[in-house]
């Protein structure tokens, strides 16, 4: 009996926790025609007035937030597509920059090359001009040395002519003509120069 007893008082304290924790629910099975029509009339009113939530929030909410979800759908699609736009317009202004870079690098290469094509070619022109000026100098040089050479000999010839003569005219003293002395001389002069 002991065992029973306990068992008893068990199954009491399980009921008792069930009827605190359900409440009015628990009390369903004591249901009457009165509280099942209360019940009745509790869940129309709750479904009209969902009824009446869901007209009202049609006829005044549903157009007006439609049309601001619409809208703010509008300004989020042209975002994007002016978003896209300007990424279209630059990447095409990149490709024109590149283009322009390219060109400006070609038409800088050509500028040097040019510039390297003139300055050789100035170079050389100097160069030329350099050799040309020391050949004539060179060339009046010679003139110079060899119109030099020839008074010169012509000075030593009129020299060795005067003394010659003067030897002679001591030695011989008044029998020598001169003319013939001159030619005899000259003879002479041209024999060494061969």
């Amino acid at each position: 009996m002991f065992l029973i007893g306990d068992i008893a008082e068990a199954l009491d304290k399980i009921r008792t926790t069930i009827q605190e924790t359900l409440g009015p629910l628990y009390q369903t099975s004591n249901l009457t025609v009165d509280r099942m029509t209360q019940y009745g009339i509790d869940f129309g009113i709750q479904i009209g007035a969902t009824i009446i939530l869901f007209i009202v929030v049609a006829i005044f909410f549903w157009k007006p937030i439609t049309k601001i979800l619409e809208q703010r759908r509008e300004v989020i699609d042209k975002e994007l597509t002016d978003a896209q736009k300007a990424k279209d317009n630059a990447i095409e202004i990149e490709a024109e920059l590149n283009k322009q870079l390219k060109e400006a690098k070609e038409k800088v290469k050509e500028m040097l090359d040019k510039a390297e094509k003139d300055a050789n070619l100035k170079r050389d022109e100097i160069i030329n001009q350099a050799r040309e000026e020391a050949k004539r100098r060179m060339d009046n040089l010679k003139v110079e040395l060899e119109q030099e050479r020839s008074s010169m000999e012509k000075e030593i010839r009129q020299e060795i002519v005067e003394i010659a003569f003067a030897a002679a005219e001591k030695i011989v003293s008044k029998e020598i003509n001169q003319d013939k002395y001159l030619n005899v001389v000259d003879e002479i002069l041209k024999g060494a120069n061969e």
